[in-house]
């Protein structure tokens, strides 16, 4: 039996050099200290960090949080190197020639797997969030089909620091609904031929008596019952052959397994019993008390149930948030009914799927005289024990310096003025320059401020670290 090696893992902000709109917003420029050398060196991190995943390093590599094509490409190519491999290859966007903004992207073995298609699909809320990246590959040893979905769901920071998760549910929520759409789209026959299916599927001894003569579903007492039968047995056949389709989600989903999101609209769960074939679940549906539809209409309405692999692992996590001393499972693998019961020659190994910490954290990076039993504000380069498991986030060595004395001396100036200018009723245009640069100001000793808080200065060497998230990895049998 053979494996296929599986890692997801959100890269943190790993931007390239190159001016754009995102890079600038994030302060990830040449001029603050982000240049190719730092970059570069990130990558490296970032290469070893998914190289110790496996002893020959994963098959199969989702990502998220990285702006370009040409910087999945540097992975690859470093990988290959780093493992003495030559099979890693970037799964392409079939509708855009690069991947756009801080976005989620895949690399796999060209020796393990055919690439067949992909395609980024839009979530378009009043403001544009981030795509789903669908790949379609080919298991080249059976033929298999695996379908990828690589996530990033929109996060629960909203636009600000003071933003509470359940003011943003409704953005994952809808990003969920998306998701299980397209789910829908490969576990079930298109909607033109399910409507043409027969009303009764299973269990049909009396055929319905009061069909109308016209009625399409109508059987006259000279038709064979046995070879209606065999109809819906074959029908049944083709309905389960799509619905046991191989499908593989990972991401940075921002939610835990619990969450509504996932539970409720993509209808990931825990429980593998609800993961039916369609004779059960048009049965369980016959037992219903209050169920009046026919087999067509339950199979037109019935959404598939995923399994999450990530609940036995609840309540360890990936991410750690300092607010709360509390590490978050936001990163998962969630996996259909064909994938979970080795239905058509692929298997995921629920043993398998781990948190993988090894080198990662921040307590197998920093050395023991860098840690502190007590908060320590006035030395940064103390650090709190309880943030000593957390992921190791990048640092970067930033050469932008802001005079706060000057600029907090400068705001009360322009307060100064704005006051006296309103009062003189001085020209509109005139005031507006006044308030644009007072925003401006404020806005940037805000985040100056935010910067000097203790928890946002971990007591690491500048240029180092990995990701403010542990990856994930999971084996996938071949069968």
């Amino acid at each position: 039996m053979s494996f296929i090696k599986v890692c997801f893992w959100n890269l943190q902000n790993l931007f390239d050099t190159t001016l754009s709109d995102i890079a600038l917003h994030f302060d990830y420029t040449p001029a603050n200290g982000w240049d190719e050398t730092v970059r570069d060196i990130k990558i490296d991190n970032i290469v070893k960090g998914i190289s110790s995943t496996f002893p020959s390093g994963p098959d199969l590599i989702g990502m998220c949080e990285i702006e370009n094509e040409y910087l999945a490409q540097e992975i690859a190519t470093k990988l290959n190197r780093n493992l003495d491999r030559n099979d890693y290859s970037v799964a392409k966007y079939k509708d855009s020639p690069d991947i756009r903004g801080i976005d989620t992207g895949l690399i796999y073995s060209n020796s393990i797997f055919e690439y067949i298609d992909s395609k980024s699909y839009n979530m378009n809320l009043r403001y544009p969030t981030r795509d789903i990246f669908y790949i379609k590959l080919k298991v080249l040893s059976n033929n298999s089909n695996l379908h990828v979905f690589v996530n990033h769901w929109p996060s629960r920071r909203g636009k600000d620091d003071f933003t509470e998760s359940d003011e943003t549910e409704f953005a994952r929520s809808f990003v969920a609904e998306n998701c299980g759409k397209l789910i829908d789209d490969i576990l079930k026959i298109p909607k033109e031929k399910s409507f043409r299916l027969p009303k009764c599927l299973i269990d049909c001894p009396e055929y319905e008596k009061d069909f109308k003569p016209y009625d399409q579903d109508a059987i006259t007492d000279k038709l064979d019952k046995d070879e209606i039968r065999r109809r819906n047995d074959n029908l049944l056949k083709i309905l389960d052959d799509v619905w046991n389709e191989n499908i593989i989600l990972m991401g940075d989903f921002n939610d835990e397994p619990y969450n509504k999101s996932l539970v409720k609209f993509l209808n990931a769960i825990p429980n593998p019993d609800q993961l039916r074939d369609w004779r059960t679940i048009f049965r369980l549906k016959r037992k219903d008390w209050y169920n009046t539809k026919s087999d067509r209409e339950i199979y037109l309405e019935e959404k598939p149930y995923l399994y999450n692999c990530m609940w036995k692992l609840i309540p360890d996590g990936t991410h750690y948030f300092y607010k709360t001393n509390s590490l978050f499972l936001f990163d998962q693998f969630i996996v259909s009914r064909g994938l979970l019961n080795n239905l058509k020659n692929l298997q995921i190994d629920l043993d398998s799927v781990k948190i993988h910490k090894n080198g990662l954290s921040l307590g197998s990076n920093l050395l023991d005289e860098k840690f502190d039993d007590s908060v320590n504000r006035d030395n940064k380069k103390k650090l709190h024990t309880y943030q000593k498991y957390s992921p190791m986030a990048f640092k970067f060595s930033k050469t932008k310096i802001f005079d706060l004395y000057k600029n907090v001396k400068e705001k009360k100036e322009l307060e100064i003025i704005l006051e006296e200018a309103l009062k003189l009723n001085l020209n509109e245009n005139i005031t507006k320059i006044i308030k644009d640069k007072l925003k401006g100001l404020t806005d940037r000793l805000y985040k100056i401020q935010k910067d000097k808080g203790y928890h946002a200065n971990f007591a690491q060497d500048p240029n180092t670290g990995f990701s403010d998230h542990f990856p994930i990895k999971c084996i996938i049998k071949i069968n």
